[in-house]
C-alpha cells in the first residue's frame, strides 16, 4: 500500500511538472513570436526611408522593461539606427566600422537592472583594439552612457559588467596586462570604475 501511494505522488509530481514546462515552452515560443514580429516591422518601417541601405546587423529587444520592442539596425556603412516603439526611425551614431581584417561590428543587449537593459556595440581597429559604445534608452531614443576602448579587449558579463582589458606600459619597457570593471549605477546613472583603470 505505501508503494501505491509514493507511486501515486511520483505520478502527480511529474505531472506537474510536465505541465509547467510546457507553460514555460509556449510562453518562451509566444516572446520569440512577438520579437520576430517587431524585427519584421521594423524592417519595413527602415526600408520606408531607407530602401537601398544594406543592414548589417539587427537586434530587437525590450530596452526598458515595457513589454515592447525596440529595434536597433546596424548598416553597412556603420550608422546605426533606432525603431523605437512608436515607429520612428532615428539615426543614433556614424563611423561604426570594423578595420579591415578585424571582425564585423556587433550589437548586444544585457541587463544592467531587472527593468532596464542597455545596448552595446562593439567593433574592432588596429593595431589590436576593441572599442564599445554603450547607450542607453531615454525618451524614446539611445543616449551614449558609456564609451570604452581597451587594446587587449572589452566584454560584457553575465552580470552586465564591462570588462577592458588594456595594456599597462612600464617605463623601463616592456607592459603589463591590466584589467578594469566597470558597472552601472542606477543612483549616479552612469557607470562606475574599479581595479585598474586607464
Amino acid at each position: 500500500m505505501p508503494n501505491k501511494f509514493i507511486l501515486s505522488l511520483l505520478t502527480a509530481a511529474l505531472l506537474v511538472t510536465s505541465s509547467e514546462a510546457s507553460l514555460s515552452v509556449a510562453s518562451a515560443a509566444q516572446q520569440t513570436n512577438a520579437r520576430d514580429q517587431a524585427t519584421y516591422k521594423a524592417k519595413k518601417i527602415f526600408a520606408k526611408t531607407y530602401a537601398h541601405t544594406p543592414i548589417a546587423s539587427i537586434r530587437t529587444d525590450d530596452l526598458d522593461g515595457d513589454g515592447r520592442y525596440e529595434t536597433l539596425i546596424l548598416t553597412e556603412s556603420g550608422s546605426l539606427f533606432l525603431v523605437n516603439v512608436k515607429g520612428y526611425v532615428l539615426l543614433i551614431q556614424t563611423g561604426i566600422v570594423s578595420d579591415e581584417f578585424f571582425d564585423a561590428p556587433t550589437i548586444k543587449t544585457f541587463h544592467v537592472s531587472p527593468q532596464e537593459k542597455q545596448t552595446a556595440v562593439t567593433f574592432e581597429v588596429g593595431p589590436s583594439n576593441t572599442i564599445m559604445n554603450v547607450y542607453r534608452l531615454q525618451g524614446g531614443t539611445l543616449v551614449k552612457t558609456f564609451e570604452v576602448m581597451g587594446d587587449q579587449g572589452v566584454w560584457i558579463d553575465k552580470k552586465g559588467r564591462i570588462h577592458q582589458d588594456w595594456k599597462h606600459y612600464r617605463e623601463q619597457g616592456g607592459w603589463d596586462l591590466a584589467h578594469a570593471v566597470y558597472t552601472w549605477s542606477p543612483a549616479k546613472q552612469k557607470y562606475v570604475g574599479s581595479g585598474q583603470l586607464p
